[in-house]
């Protein structure tokens, strides 16, 4: 059951990113100005869950499929490589709301670095790399900015109330449990 469930999230999560991307096609591929992908606010997602890094992975692959195939090898390991931090982060840092904050800089820079190259060096025109590099800079940083850190703050708060209340429950289950297969023992020390 547990498979399932992480195999059915990554699926979710590769589906939205691709519809996501296709939706907004029109801001989702820019090359000469600043493009805003609106389903790069699911990068925050590995914070959560590690089955998000493959999720991804392949919505991006897929939602890349109309553009380049430069773009489509470039920008899926570009997610993946910030996907798999981000996760990093979401591992080291479990709680609060500064792993949100710091979760959102590995797609920032990563994307920032990598996808320029599929249409600047790759394409002939390495001088244009350090323009690229700034408008992909400032369309992830806002996209995260705007939406990738409210959601994942959001998400921080949804999951807190929601998994407390579980382990709660889950923790005082097993109290009964432990309390019902403990032999009653008389206390044979304290007489009075």
């Amino acid at each position: 059951m547990k498979i399932a469930k992480i195999v059915a999230r990554a699926a979710v999560i590769a589906a939205l990113y691709t519809g996501l991307t296709y939706a907004f096609a029109f801001s989702s591929f820019a090359t000469y100005a600043v493009q805003f992908r609106i389903s790069e606010v699911l990068t925050i997602l590995p914070l959560f869950w590690g089955e998000a890094v493959i999720g991804l992975w392949i919505g991006c692959l897929l939602g890349n499929l109309i553009s380049a195939p430069l773009d489509i090898a470039f920008g899926s390991t570009a997610t993946l490589i910030a996907s798999l931090m981000t996760f990093i982060i979401g591992r080291l840092l479990r709680r609060g709301n500064l792993r949100v904050f710091l979760g959102a800089i590995p797609p920032v820079i990563v994307n920032a670095v990598i996808v320029p190259l599929t249409f600047t060096v790759f394409a002939g025109a390495p001088e244009a790399y350090p323009l690229q590099f700034l408008f992909v800079l400032i369309g992830q940083f806002a996209v995260l900015a705007v939406g990738g850190v409210p959601f994942g703050l959001g998400l921080t708060k949804y999951l807190t109330r929601f998994r407390a209340p579980k382990a709660a429950e889950k923790a005082e289950g097993t109290d009964k449990d432990k309390a019902a297969e403990s032999p009653t023992v008389p206390d044979t020390h304290n007489r009075s």
